[in-house]
């Protein structure tokens, strides 16, 4: 057909027919629903049974194929020619082109804008998107009704897509220094949308590019109040990083290459990323090979600086970008599809989604990523897991072109996911000289940091000691790190060190601009309390009382009398594994804590007045565990009892010091006397000198050999001629010793098997009486 008899439709801006510059009259609601649905095939045959549906929905007539034949011949009456209505296989096609079906032509503009955008010829982006959104006529609906009347999805996608393209077509703007342009645009389409951030986020670069920063600071306290009032949630994270500049008073950056929304949504760094290049490497390699991957550890371990990192690099590799959706302030499950949806640029259909079935925003974020390749960073999600679980397996089997990067600080526990456990930064040896120690990434981070707040801070050998005391005592933990750092404003490095005993009151002075809960170390690591179930809770308090690791024993010893099923601590351990609040050691049956974790369960402990009761159960398990293995070291199971008292040594030495502080005589110097073959077996002369002594000295007279074999143990082990003035009776050293000599040499029995570690060598000194003769550690 020549120009002048082409067929063209308008669907956009109102229904209209035309051949030529002739206007055709389609009357009748049937017969242009007819029309419609034909052309959106834009020349292709469509069914007689989808044909029927658009035309009659839920009331078909009695014969629905004489109805539409009927039909299809009032259309070719209408339209001049028979030609222009073909009958095909099973249905019909309309003989026109896609380019002269204005929604189809909006598609096609649409789609070359946006890849000129990715490109970065924001000139021709800006082009042919002008072009696109101009089919909508002066005033851009939010759906075309002539198409939502016979193809609702169809309209719902071409008002989304109307909205990312006046969205790219104001970003193009802004970059070419339009920016009044950019913000009448985005003034009119938040009218319509007014919690659509991304929206928002551009507003404020254009606001702020022609130097009305009070309107655009305005402008997001308004988005913010509507995003709370609407759907509940707080400000997303690209929108969050564009107030902050403007708080600090800095200008949009400019545009080099791609376009700033062709990174999709993604916050822009604010600070130097320190380590993890093995970690980065992993999702990296796990990305290409799979399709979800989650960053999992415990509260300010880093995993959110990890993974927009880790976004950040990959982000080339996905046609259409990186998106990152922040749940933390998403606190009801149901809630969940509504943030994926106000997080992907649909804040729209978040809200018509609230008011339709579950389904909806599923098929809402299909149609939106379904035939995209974009890789979405799902931030926060262990408050949410099962909704969010569910959510992601929904979106990546029915979305072959998206990837998934979750953050949580449990895994999701669905198919095909890949995990990326997160633990503590590099930490210095205690020997590491200070060159070793600035290779260590938990003192690169604190040093640039704390540089930050106090410009020529750096390593050297006078700074060396306390910066490896802080960055050991926070467990190479990131957030811990800075916000120690952020303390050198008005600390001297050593009152730093000095305060970490009471760190959850010290650190206290996180970034105004990041959430509550990321403000303070307390706050971080009580949204992970809070998160547990009563009896998770309940074991993660207890156990932090143990300094050397955990096993299912002693966890139920501290549990003991609480509600908590000793049968149920085993899996309540593993929950707590999962939940990053306990990793695995290396010894197979074993769990540590983490210190500042520990430090907050014990602080728990002591609100609810249950420390040291929770303590005096330790003491009693560690105590009877030793009393068990000390005669073991002597026989055939010689080597597992010295395992056994190794692995729970540091647990030992705490319940002695307990034993210790609550004055309990009787009972510290039977849990030393147990150690004594043991520190004689391994030569620890100094922890038996050590302990001895302490035990000795708790107030109230235990069993009068016992104290007199400790007594002679303390002395040999301790190897000098210092006397002990526990009883304020000697007065020399040698003297004090030859006493306890002959006093034990008299007892017709001694007692247990230590006393001949104390007996023996005390005889041979009895026995040579050599004149200045000094005792010998481990005789």
């Amino acid at each position: 057909m020549d120009g002048d008899t082409r067929l063209r439709i308008t669907l956009l801006d109102g229904f209209q027919a035309a051949r030529g510059n002739a206007v055709l009259p389609v009357a009748g609601t049937r017969l242009q629903a007819l029309v419609i649905r034909l052309a959106l095939a834009g020349g292709r045959p469509v069914s007689q049974g989808v044909l029927a549906d658009a035309i009659w929905a839920e009331k078909p007539p009695a014969d629905p194929a004489h109805a539409l034949q009927a039909l299809v011949s009032r259309l070719r009456r209408t339209l001049g020619s028979a030609g222009y209505v073909a009958q095909a296989t099973g249905g019909y096609r309309l003989d026109v082109a896609a380019s002269d079906v204005d929604a189809l032509r909006f598609e096609r503009l649409a789609a070359v804008g946006r890849d000129r955008l990715r490109a970065g010829d924001r000139h021709a982006a800006a082009a042919v998107l002008g072009e696109a959104v101009a089919l909508w006529g002066d005033h851009p609906g939010t759906e075309p009704t002539a198409v939502a009347l016979v193809a609702p999805a169809v309209a719902t996608g071409l008002a989304h897509t109307l909205v990312e393209a006046v969205v790219g077509l104001a970003d193009a703007e802004v970059s070419l220094g339009r920016g009044d342009a950019a913000a009448a645009r985005l003034t009119a389409l938040l009218a319509d949308h007014p919690v659509h951030e991304r929206a928002a986020t551009l507003l404020l670069d254009a606001l702020a590019s022609q130097g009305r920063r009070a309107e655009a600071l305005a402008q997001y306290e308004q988005v913010r109040e509507t995003l709370a009032a609407v759907l509940g949630a707080d400000p997303g994270a690209a929108l969050r990083d564009r107030h902050a500049r403007l708080l600090r008073a800095e200008q949009p950056a400019p545009v080099v290459g791609p376009s700033r929304t062709a990174a999709g949504h993604l916050p822009a760094p604010l600070t130097g990323f320190v380590g993890r290049h093995n970690d980065l490497a992993r999702i990296d390699a796990l990305l290409a090979a799979g399709r979800l991957v989650t960053v999992i550890g415990p509260g300010g371990a880093g995993k959110t600086r990890l993974a927009v990192e880790a976004a950040h690099r990959r982000n080339q590799a996905y046609r259409d970008g990186a998106w990152m959706i922040d749940l933390a302030s998403v606190t009801e499950p149901a809630k969940v599809g509504v943030a994926l949806l106000a997080g992907t640029g649909l804040r729209g259909g978040a809200i018509e989604a609230r008011t339709q079935g579950e389904g909806d925003e599923v098929d809402l974020l299909v149609g939106r990523l379904g035939g995209r390749e974009s890789l979405l960073l799902v931030d926060n999600c262990e408050h949410l897991i099962d909704a969010v679980a569910h959510l992601v397996t929904a979106l990546l089997s029915r979305c072959p072109g998206l990837s998934v990067l979750a953050t949580s600080r449990e895994a999701l526990a669905v198919d095909g996911e890949a995990l990326v456990p997160l633990g503590p930064l590099t930490l210095p040896g205690p020997g590491d000289d200070v060159e070793q120690a600035r290779k260590a990434e938990a003192v690169r981070l604190f040093v640039e940091r704390a540089a930050a707040v106090r410009p020529g801070f750096e390593v050297n050998e006078a700074t060396l000691p306390e910066i490896r005391q802080v960055v050991r005592g926070l467990d190479g933990m990131p957030l811990a790190l800075e916000l120690a750092a952020a303390r050198l404003r008005t600390l001297s490095l050593p009152e730093l060190a000095d305060g970490l005993s009471d760190r959850f009151r010290l650190l206290t002075t996180g970034s105004r601009t990041t959430l509550p809960r990321h403000r303070t170390l307390g706050a971080v690591i009580a949204w992970s309390w809070d998160l547990l179930s009563e009896h998770e809770r309940m074991v993660a308090d207890r156990v932090s009382v143990l300094p050397g690791g955990v096993t299912s024993a002693s966890a139920t010893a501290v549990c003991a009398g609480t509600t908590v099923p000793a049968s149920e601590v085993p899996e309540l351990l593993a929950a707590l594994v999962d939940r990053s609040l306990l990793q695995l050691a290396p010894e197979p049956g074993r769990y540590r804590m983490l210190e500042t974790l520990r430090a907050y369960g014990t602080e728990r402990l002591a609100g609810s007045d249950h420390l040291g009761t929770v303590r005096d159960l330790a003491a009693g398990h560690f105590a009877g565990l030793m009393a068990r293995n000390d005669p073991q070291l002597r026989g055939p199971a010689q080597s597992a009892a010295v395992r056994v008292i190794g692995a729970e040594y540091d647990n030992t030495l705490a319940a002695l010091r307990r034993r210790c502080d609550t004055n309990d005589a009787p009972g510290a110097l039977s849990l030393a006397l147990d150690l004594t073959w043991y520190w004689h077996m391994l030569g620890r002369t100094s922890d038996a000198a050590h302990w001895l002594g302490e035990a000795l000295a708790v107030p109230g007279s235990g069993p009068k050999p016992e104290r007199d074999c400790a007594h002679a143990i303390y002395l040999l082990n301790r190897g000098d001629t210092r006397p002990v003035k526990a009883t304020g009776e000697a007065a020399d050293a040698r003297a004090e010793i030859l006493e306890l000599a002959d006093r034990l040499l008299a007892y017709p029995e001694l007692p247990g098997p230590y006393g001949a570690l104390a007996a023996l060598p005390l005889a041979f000194l009895q026995a040579e009486r050599i004149p200045n003769e000094v005792v010998k550690p481990g005789w």
